[in-house]
């Protein structure tokens, strides 16, 4: 009994409440602050780990410095970026779309579709190659993300764990294809498909793949700005994300209004698919993206989901993954290494999100044997 009295006597009186209001100046300062916290704490664990925390952040910024390691960032951020700023599509309606990972890789498998068919003179001429790839990939991302919708829209299935099942089920399908079919057989007994050709790649004439991966990246950035700021589905979409049953009583079209947002994340998604097989690797193969999928999911709660900073963030992941594959030649760093710090930033952004919505405020003071 005196245990118990002591306890509740000591217990402070503090209640968590949600924040009436919070400032963009005030989400940013968190934001960037959380962000600091998590690159201390990897550094921390560099450090008991046998590696210069300061070296390898020195490594990360050597990077920028370097025209062609920041080639290589914008080419490494491309597909993130992408489906990244697909996946805000999803979640400012609510709409948990774990999945940006497998509708990659769909997008992945109907552009080398189609390039196999070129291959073998059945597929489209040169003039129409590159048009028939890039609608084929995003028709692929975006009809695959459609199913976790439907059963959402229709059956009330927790889209979290349908689109995460979804992932494997492309990437299995993925390497059925590079093993069996779709396997080369100038491949020297490699398990991957041809490799495309240079008219199925996105490119600008005269100038690096970065650059067209950036002129692509910041123009789909800039409309989903504006999609999201200056139209009816951009309001609509927000207000369903808001109070979805606020928005079926208005009136709103709920079932339509999420069908098209899923669908087009996903559709982003498998562009980015595309990039990985025709820019970054030359062809499917088995382990084809390294989580470009699952970085996105990151880069977009981190960046807000707002398209300017998701854009901005998910380079920072491309200069993460850029700076670890240098970090793995010259000091042997495990590709782990990379994979905390990404871990860091991960739960920072979700402490980060509590921290803006809500707030400890005293119920009121001590008096006898516990609070008021």
């Amino acid at each position: 009994m005196f245990r118990r009295s002591l306890l509740s006597a000591l217990r402070l009186p503090v209640k968590v409440e949600r924040r009436p209001e919070v400032t963009p100046r005030f989400s940013i300062a968190v934001t960037l602050g959380m962000l600091l916290l998590a690159f201390l704490a990897s550094g921390a664990i560099f450090q008991l780990l046998g590696f210069s925390a300061l070296h390898i952040y020195r490594s990360f910024f050597t990077t920028l410095l370097s025209p062609i390691m920041l080639e290589e960032v914008f080419r490494r951020s491309a597909p993130i970026i992408l489906s990244a700023i697909g996946l805000c599509y999803s979640y400012r309606m609510g709409f948990w779309n774990i999945g940006a990972e497998g509708q990659l890789y769909m997008g992945m498998i109907a552009a080398t579709g189609v390039v196999v068919l070129y291959s073998a003179g059945v597929g489209p001429g040169d003039a129409l190659l590159l048009p028939t790839v890039v609608a084929a990939s995003m028709l692929a991302g975006g009809a695959w993300s459609l199913i976790p919708a439907a059963l959402k829209t229709k059956f009330r299935a927790n889209e979290i764990i349908t689109t995460l099942m979804l992932n494997y089920t492309a990437i299995l399908l993925a390497d059925y294809l590079v093993h069996g079919a779709w396997k080369d057989p100038a491949g020297y007994g490699f398990a991957q498909t041809v490799q495309f050709p240079a008219g199925a790649r996105i490119s600008l004439p005269g100038f690096p793949d970065a650059v067209a991966y950036l002129a692509l990246t910041g123009a789909v950035t800039v409309l989903t700005f504006i999609v999201f700021r200056y139209t009816v589905f951009g309001f609509e979409s927000r207000i369903v994300g808001l109070n979805i049953f606020a928005s079926r009583y208005a009136g709103l079209r709920i079932n339509s209004i999420i069908l098209r947002g899923v669908l087009i994340s996903g559709a982003l998604a498998g562009l980015a698919g595309l990039i990985v097989v025709s820019g970054l690797i030359g062809r499917l193969r088995p382990g084809a993206s390294p989580g470009y999928g699952y970085h996105a999911i990151i880069a977009s709660l981190l960046g807000g989901l707002y398209p300017p900073a998701v854009f901005f963030s998910s380079i920072l992941f491309g200069m993460l993954l850029t700076s670890g594959d240098l970090l793995q030649a010259s000091i042997q760093m495990p590709k782990s290494g990379v994979e905390i710090i990404m871990a860091m930033i991960f739960l920072a952004t979700i402490v980060a999100e509590f921290v803006k919505r809500h707030r400890l405020r005293l119920a009121g003071g001590v008096r006898g044997g516990g609070a008021t």
